[in-house]
């Protein structure tokens, strides 16, 4: 339950509905009644850590399991942090609202390293120490995870232990190891990090001692002879019971709202500035059959209306044309578009391009990387001009408005030749194909030399260079049809730091978080001068992590890990860099040698190309197609439906299009047959009497939907009220009769306030006035006056902390609460805010 505390923060913040923590598929246990509680910890705002996959999967996986419990943690806004701390209140679950430093496990998502001052924000405010050492065994097991991981030395004094790579076994293996320990061990947390360094995959940064030579760098000491390296975790193959299928569908305003479908885990092209490429290998494919079953199951669970394709490389899929195919055929009257984010021209054959063609359109993403085929080959990119022009080519008839086209500054062996390249690759672009309405977005960002891959040595170019690069981007690359978009280069100075640190950054982040930082992966947050007095006061000089060349017999501090792809296999393929030599891509050609498959546990997973999908598929109970799939009904079998609901407790922190979003969601889950508009993306036919303000709740409320003819009333109220979350309820629905006599265009509001504040001789002296003319400005720009003694029919004074309003239309305008206690009863923003307004049902 809310603590009262915090449920009066929430009407004082931006977008209160990131902390709620009621959304559909959100899952609540007894806290008192499983063996293990699990925070799961997103070091970022709600909407971009909801949008991430990998948070959802292991939600699901540890809610699986019946005795552990899994709960959420993102990071506060400023606005809500400063409240928190004002008011006492630690960090607190999504769920229960239980406090952090009460979970057994917290696992924290190491996804950026512009997150890392995050990091201190969510333990500070639970008042948990920062570094390893000074918390004693009382103290939750703090766990990272995450592609960061992979050079996890930085973060190294504020962790037990790190996962590196899949989590999704090692999760489990590690929550069974605590909850034997738990019952069984000495209570020490030494012995407990000793059993799960046996666990594939676990790091334990204190059972390795670091050293520094004179020139700074860093070696690690093993303090156990049976543990001397840490081998990536792998997951073998993807699976159906490792996705999740009812993932929980975020409120407010996630950076990917829709329906993610992970198609494919790795990549074997190689690019060789890329750790993402080299680090999550071999490929491992989902079947086709597991992809239709897993979007049936999703569709249904969440009501969304996109589904978008997760992969490092979409257009490699075996079968991604009969996937295509039936996405489309299962979404029927469900999903309105499939996001392709970017396809290479030599996978665009006849049969994708006329399906590309039935699908809306969402963003469209080329990477040339670099600008010349010079530097291409260096990276090993494999992407000819030829096929970047027929890509652009074949996006823009395919439909697509707008193109992104992504590159980098700072390349190893770059010139001056190769960013004038990039302006000369984007003009021709524009000038070949991008007409009429479309364009293309140019996006540039320094190169940032990452752990684990075969630029892993390499400088990265100076703050003053970037600079002075992307100015002459500014200055060159000018066309009517081109718009240039940039990385800040002081943030890329910073991430390159924390990409390639060591132990001595953790004073850093403490000096730069008590400086202030907070949220630097934002722009408007990001304070690159906090970070240079940072810098100044611990000592530190980012030159040594960024600038400096790595000899080859230097120790790396990440050598610890192994992330199955051999350094004698970075070495050639930088060697082959400075020759511009190619590196095939070893699903199409001969087995390259990076030494991370055994061929027998660890090994490309591969599907055989399915050329009669309908027949391919094996369903165990029915044909989901069928199942999902809603029937063309014509639209004269449809009638317009009037449906009351009421708004009330959490729900009034629901804006108006959050609601609306809401509703059609669930509407879908409840499988009611919906008229939709017509046109390429049809729309539900879905409105609503009025806007209620944010903040306010109500008892009953009017919105109008088109249903089929032969829906009982009392039938849509029980199949709506099981798909709605926490404090909506439908109170009923009848057919809509635009002759009926209308209710009272009067409402009456009940306001409660947290402090005494009213004061009798303000409402007698309303009351006792002829006109209270207030001024303010229209949609269009233009004053207009408002009488709010004429809008106001009666007032009831209850006592210094309640009173009721009786409100009427002003000039067919709807005057609300708010207004007469601002302007009227000059009450502060604040108090109003905290109030409870309810609109009370008519009668």
């Amino acid at each position: 339950m809310y603590k009262p505390e915090f449920q009066d923060i929430l009407a004082l913040v931006q977008m209160p509905t990131r902390y709620l923590g009621n959304e559909i598929n959100a899952v609540k246990k007894d806290l008192n009644k499983v063996d293990l509680t699990f925070a799961l910890v997103f070091p970022d705002l709600y909407e971009i850590g909801t949008s991430h996959f990998g948070l959802q999967i292991l939600y699901s996986i540890l809610n699986n399991q019946n005795n552990i419990a899994a709960e959420r943690f993102f990071a506060p806004a400023p606005d809500m942090e400063t409240y928190l701390k004002e008011k006492q209140i630690p960090s607190l679950s999504m769920e229960s609202k239980r406090e952090l430093k009460k979970f057994d496990i917290i696992g924290i998502s190491l996804l950026y390293e512009l997150n890392f001052t995050n990091i201190l924000t969510i333990l500070s405010l639970s008042k948990i120490p920062f570094y390893a050492k000074e918390r004693d065994d009382l103290f939750p097991l703090i766990i990272g995870g995450g592609p960061c991981a992979f050079n996890p030395e930085p973060l190294a004094d504020f962790f037990d232990a790190f996962v590196i790579g899949d989590g999704e076994d090692a999760v489990v293996q590690i929550s069974n190891r605590v909850i034997q320990f738990k019952k069984e061990g000495d209570g020490k947390k030494k012995s407990l990090l000793k059993l799960l360094s046996e666990i594939d995959g676990v790091y334990v940064p204190s059972f390795f001692d670091p050293e520094f030579d004179e020139n700074g760098i860093q070696t690690l000491t093993p303090l156990f002879e049976d543990y001397k390296k840490v081998k990536r975790a792998f997951l073998p193959e993807l699976t159906i019971d490792n996705f999740p299928t009812s993932p929980i569908i975020p409120f407010a305003k996630p950076v990917h709202d829709r329906l993610r479908l992970e198609i494919a885990r790795g990549c074997s092209r190689g690019c060789r500035f890329c750790q993402a490429g080299m680090i999550y290998r071999p490929v491992r494919e989902r079947s086709l059959d597991d992809l239709i079953q897993i979007t049936d199951a999703s569709l249904k669970s969440t009501g969304y209306s996109e589904i978008s394709l997760l992969s490092l490389s979409t257009g490699d899929y075996s079968n991604l044309p009969p996937l295509m195919e039936r996405l489309l055929d299962l979404g029927e009257g469900h999903c309105n578009a499939i996001s392709l984010p970017s396809i290479r021209a030599e996978k665009l054959t006849p049969e994708l391009m006329s399906i590309i063609k039935k699908v809306r359109k969402t963003g469209f993403t080329i990477a040339p990387e670099a600008g010349s085929q010079r530097l291409r080959d260096i990276i090993n990119k494999n992407l000819a001009q030829e096929s970047i022009d027929a890509t652009v080519k074949n996006a823009f008839d395919l439909g697509w408005k707008n193109i992104k086209l992504y590159f980098m500054m700072g390349l190893p062996f770059e010139t001056g030749e190769d960013i004038k390249a990039i302006c000369d690759l984007s003009q021709n672009l524009a000038s070949s194909y991008a007409k009429g309405k479309k364009n293309i977005n140019t996006s540039v960002a320094c190169f940032i030399p990452k752990a684990h891959t075969p630029f892993q040595r390499c400088s990265q170019i100076s703050l003053e260079e970037t600079k002075e690069k992307l100015q002459y981007l500014k200055d060159n690359l000018r066309h009517r049809k081109v718009k240039l978009k940039w990385q800040d280069p002081e943030m890329s100075l910073i991430e390159g730091v924390w990409a390639r640190g060591d132990r001595k950054l953790s004073k850093l982040l403490v000096k730069a978080f008590e400086k202030g930082c907070r949220l630097d992966g934002w722009n408007d947050k990001f304070n690159f001068s906090l970070w240079q007095k940072s810098f100044e006061e611990t000592g530190i000089d980012p030159l040594f992590y960024t600038s400096r060349q790595r000899n080859d017999d230097e120790a790396l501090p990440w050598d610890i890990i192994d992330s199955g792809v051999t350094s004698k296999f970075f070495k050639k393929e930088f060697q082959k860099s400075k020759k511009e030599a190619l590196t095939s891509d070893c699903r199409e050609e001969e087995c390259t040698g990076c030494g991370v498959c055994d061929f027998e546990t660890v090994r490309p997973v591969l599907h055989d190309i399915v050329s009669d999908p309908q027949n391919s598929l094996n369903f165990k109970n029915s044909d989901p197609v069928k199942e999902t799939a809603i029937r063309r009904i014509p639209d004269d079998a449809f009638k317009k439906f009037e449906i009351g609901f009421s708004k009330l407790e959490t729900a009034r922190f629901f804006g108006h299009l959050e609601l609306a979003t809401i509703v059609k969601r669930a509407v879908k889950r409840a499988g009611l047959n919906v008229k939709y508009s017509q046109g390429f993306n049809p729309a539900m036919r879905l409105s609503f009497e009025t806007a209620l303000p944010l903040g306010m709740e109500s008892e009953e409320e009017l919105l109008f939907i088109y249903l089929e003819n032969n829906l009982e009333p009392e039938a849509v109220v029980k199949l709506l009220n099981k798909t709605l979350p926490q404090g909506l309820c439908i109170t009923g629905c009848k057919p809509f009769n635009k002759f009926e006599k209308k209710k009272s265009t009067a409402s009456l509001y009940r306001i409660k306030f947290l402090e005494s504040c009213l004061k009798k001789e303000r409402v007698d002296n309303l009351l006792n006035l002829s006109e209270f003319i207030v001024e303010d400005l229209s949609k269009k720009g233009k004053i207009r006056k408002t009488d709010l003694r004429k809008a106001v029919e009666k007032i009831s004074f209850i006592d210094l902390q309640n009173i009721e309003m009786v409100i009427k239309k002003y000039n067919e305008r709807i005057i609300r609460p708010a207004q007469i206690l601002k302007n009227c009863f000059e009450l502060d923003e604040n108090i109003i805010n905290c109030a409870r307004i309810k609109k009370m049902k008519q009668g």
